[in-house]
């Protein structure tokens, strides 16, 4: 292994991969982090082996410091946007081969400032000890680099060491993102993660992100970056911009920014307007506070009343400034510009980012980059509340789904858009002597497992998930593979329940209680009563119609034992078994 290690220092032989950091407001690639692999036909090729061998033959250091070169050299060759994020271990800082300053001299001989650099501080080995730790964080930050911690949550990131070193940036570890959609013990260290990290200003990390269903959750949590295979995997040569990400889904009907929404005035100059042009245009318009500049019908950028009256309220300011372009003494050049298709939750978590940098009162609403209007930030803020006032008014308290309301909107507006699809009403049997017996905080753990495995299974993009009261869902799918989707959500709920029963419970198949008359009788463990309804183009229905429609089948899928669906008519059903061959030929009646 001593000679492999020296081979590999010798030819240099360290590969860089680089997996993009995502930042979750704007969906573009905020860093990059950089990881090491040795040779591939190396017995070294793994970094866990790799640092370890490295360590127990006192070339860490040496090592670490290749590491390094190569991670910078390949970002910096390959013109990578954004920051990178460079692993070390605290060990190799008291390795004798160590040498302090290498990395500034790196940075300075490839011309790269050290602000894009972030140190993430790793614990490869067990038996790190916490004043080393410190020791290297003070060691980085004496240099004036961010600093990232790994791993929150396990190993030595414990809150002391986080609340003793104030880092920039935490990563959550792996262990708490893994299937948080479905772990609500997961859920809650998370969230307590990110409102300490509120506290102490510093950014959270979720890395490891691997699933639809887990992004989807950790987007409603105020979580800054997101990392992972979901997004794009660790490669030698990674994409420098990712495709759009996937949105998580809002309520029925979305509000869009359009001129009419948020535009509050549409006047523009070009870019040869003077100073004084633009301050009698302000004396003219006292309800505006800002002006887009054009330039080719482009937005060129953006003058506020606050810069002109500044430059001419200077001594001898309308002396110096009245006659000079107003695009070259008054002009914000990079203002915020929004798309008229955004959502405005997208168009506010814009604003929000760009807040931590820059506060603007404006920003300026395009077409394809053709100028619509400048809207304000306080109308935009009133907008949100309004919208979010309505959501929560029309969303079911416990599980945040859209209710009756929004999902009635929804089904008007897909037969109204002549579209295909298919209205799905799931209902829990045998819920009521569950909540009696366990408790009413066990029936919500049985109402949010429903949700949480029709939220798992739909397509994002394509159906919607509603809770319209107690343990009723409904599910509009517009996915063709909706019959798939169906029957992997029932199975994962079928899972998630059997975690709520006493275990002779489960083996018994259900618990003897009274029932609702007073009647002392078995009953099954909870299972699923689903109703299914195909509107085909050229359906002339509406919601009513639906419900009334909907109302036969449910009866029908109660009167059988089991997880039962139902489609179109009564008497025909299907019994959903563990083997999704057999679901799809169906037992029929």
């Amino acid at each position: 292994m001593l000679a492999e290690l020296q081979k590999i220092l010798l030819t240099k032989g360290i590969t860089s991969l680089y997996q993009p950091i995502i930042d979750r407001y704007t969906g573009e690639i905020f860093a990059y982090e950089a990881l090491s692999r040795g040779p591939s036909d190396s017995p070294l090729h793994s970094p866990t082996q790799l640092f370890e061998q490295a360590r127990q033959h006192h070339l860490l250091s040496e090592i670490e410091c290749l590491c390094r070169e190569k991670a910078v050299t390949g970002f910096v060759e390959q013109q990578l946007p954004g920051k990178l994020f460079i692993n070390i271990t605290p060990q190799s800082l008291e390795q004798d081969g160590h040498k302090n300053g290498q990395t500034l001299a790196l940075l300075k001989r490839l011309n790269l400032d050290s602000s894009q650099i972030v140190i993430e501080l790793t614990e490869q080995f067990p038996s790190t000890d916490e004043k080393l730790l410190l020791k290297a964080l003070k060691h980085y930050q004496k240099m004036g680099l961010a600093i990232a911690l790994d791993d929150l949550g396990a190993g030595y990131s414990s809150l002391r060491l986080w609340s003793q070193s104030r880092p920039e940036f935490v990563k959550i570890d792996r262990h708490f993102i893994q299937d948080i959609d479905l772990d609500i013990t997961k859920q809650e260290f998370v969230r307590s993660f990110v409102e300490i990290s509120k506290s102490m200003q510093c950014k959270v990390i979720a890395e490891g992100v691997e699933t639809e269903s887990e992004y989807r959750y950790l987007s409603k949590l105020s979580i800054d970056y997101f990392q992972g295979y979901y997004f794009c995997r660790p490669q030698v040569s990674p994409p420098k911009k990712l495709s759009a990400l996937i949105v998580i889904q809002e309520l029925a009907v979305a509000k869009k920014v359009t001129a009419d929404h948020l535009s509050v005035h549409k006047i523009a100059v070009d870019a040869n307007q003077s100073v004084a042009q633009l301050a009698s245009i302000f004396q003219d318009k006292p309800h505006i506070n800002s002006i887009a500049v054009l330039e080719n019908d482009s937005v060129l950028g953006l003058v506020t009343r606050d810069n002109v009256q500044g430059k001419l309220s200077q001594p001898f300011g309308r002396d110096l400034f009245s006659h000079k372009k107003a695009s070259a003494v008054v002009m914000q050049s990079q203002p915020l510009i929004v798309e008229a298709n955004l959502s405005i939750e997208q168009v506010s978590r814009l604003v929000t980012s760009r807040a931590r940098y820059q506060q603007e009162d404006d920003f300026v609403i395009c077409r394809e980059g053709a100028f619509l209007g400048v809207g304000h930030v306080i109308d935009l803020l009133r907008q949100v509340t309004e919208l979010q006032v309505n959501q929560a008014r029309h969303a079911n308290p416990l599980t945040q789904l859209p209710g009756l309301v929004p999902i009635n909107d929804c089904l008007d507006q897909l037969i109204a858009s002549n579209n295909q699809f298919v209205v799905v009403h799931f209902d829990i049997d045998n819920f009521k002597p569950f909540n009696d017996v366990y408790g009413f905080a066990k029936g919500d753990q049985i109402i949010l497992a429903l949700g949480v495995s029709l939220q798992k299974f739909h397509a994002v993009k394509q159906d919607t998930v509603g809770h319209i009261g107690g343990d009723d869902f409904i599910v509009l799918y517009n996915s063709e593979n909706w019959l798939e989707r169906l029957y992997k959500s029932v199975n994962c709920f079928n899972t998630m329940v059997a975690a709520l029963y006493y275990p002779q419970h489960i083996s018994a198949g259900g618990f003897d209680s009274e029932d609702r008359y007073g009647v002392q009788r078995f009953h099954p463990i909870a299972t699923l009563s689903i109703a299914a309804l195909e509107i085909k183009c050229d359906s002339r229905i509406d919601h009513f119609d639906v419900s009334t429609k909907l109302s036969p089948l449910k009866h029908a899928a109660k009167s059988h034992a089991g997880n039962v669906l139902v489609i179109n008519q009564s008497n025909n059903y299907h019994i959903i078994g563990r083997d999704y061959a057999e679901f799809k030929r169906g037992q029929k009646v």
